[in-house]
């Protein structure tokens, strides 16, 4: 059963006739219809902490139904609503909001879409990328001994390591939102005795400021298309022009890339092809003046 929240709003005068009014009045449920992604796409959801039960057919039809316990008239009462949109196997996106309603009421939620005011969190399950395939990403960003290198959902650091062992970076950066795969990359940048030039660091991609990315010339990426999306505006707002973006696999939106190859190299389910993106930052990237491209055209 879940419990919704009384919201208190003062008055400064009530008639005594309106009091006489709402004691006849009884108590009723509302009704929420939440609006969710349909499927292939899964969502769960939470209502005030709670698991709300899946429903197979609510899903394919996209609307959920909850009916509340019985309210007393005349308050105004609040749920929190929380969602895990998984639109790929690897993706999860948790989306938070809030409804308000009264008793007899039948309100609609609509989570299907982000809110830039009340951002989602974006989770990606850590899969690695090859070395092989790394060392081809630093080829195609021409990556160089001037180069600072910054992979902001590093995981194991492969991506870092063979940055500055293969293509002699300067320096690199990593960040990771799971404080087990930090420890993992730490360990591994000790194992490569290359403390002294990368450094790690618990950190959500999302969450990038100005001085995380001042020195950066070039962002390594393998984190999805939903993520590549929400980065996209902290890149163009704080990379300096002729900084590079290289992401295996997943692509940015309409941005166009400079280059796209494929490579076909043995990964973990044996022979198979990787598709690699580079982009470089001119700085009209802010004022929406890109190149632009039907992402459905890329591979992805």
């Amino acid at each position: 059963m879940f419990t919704a929240r009384p919201r208190v709003f003062a008055a400064a005068l009530v008639l005594v006739f309106g009091l006489a009014a709402s004691a006849q009045e009884k108590k009723a449920p509302a009704t929420i219809k939440i609006l969710i992604p349909e499927t292939p796409i899964k969502t769960s959801l939470k209502v005030e902490g709670k698991d709300l039960e899946p429903n197979d057919k609510a899903s394919r039809e996209g609307v959920r139904v909850l009916l509340t316990p019985e309210l007393e008239p005349g308050k105004t009462y609040a749920y929190k609503i929380e969602a895990t949109i998984e639109p790929n196997n690897y993706t999860k996106i948790i989306r938070t909001r809030e409804i308000t309603f009264k008793a007899g009421e039948t309100v609609e939620l609509d989570i299907r879409k982000k809110d830039d005011k009340i951002k989602d969190n974006v989770l990606i399950r850590w899969v690695p990328t090859p070395r092989v395939v790394a060392k081809d990403m630093c080829d195609l960003a021409k990556v160089g001994k001037d180069d600072v290198v910054m992979d902001p959902g590093c995981g194991d650091a492969i991506m870092l390591i063979t940055a500055i062992e293969d293509a002699k970076a300067k320096r690199a950066i990593g960040t990771d939102i799971d404080p087990k795969m930090v420890k993992t990359a730490q360990d591994k940048v000790k194992e490569s005795k290359l403390d002294d030039k990368i450094a790690i660091k618990e950190g959500n991609a999302l969450e990038l400021k100005a001085d995380d990315l001042k020195d950066v010339t070039v962002v390594m990426l393998y984190m999805g298309n939903d993520l590549n999306i929400r980065l996209r505006p902290t890149l163009w707002e704080h990379l300096k022009p002729g900084a590079r973006i290289v992401s295996h696999r997943f692509i940015m939106g309409d941005w166009k890339p400079d280059k796209s190859i494929t490579v076909n190299r043995v990964g973990d389910y044996g022979e198979e092809d990787f598709h690699l993106h580079v982009w470089t930052i001119t700085g009209k990237e802010k004022t929406g003046d890109y190149p632009k491209v039907d992402p459905s055209t890329l591979n992805q």
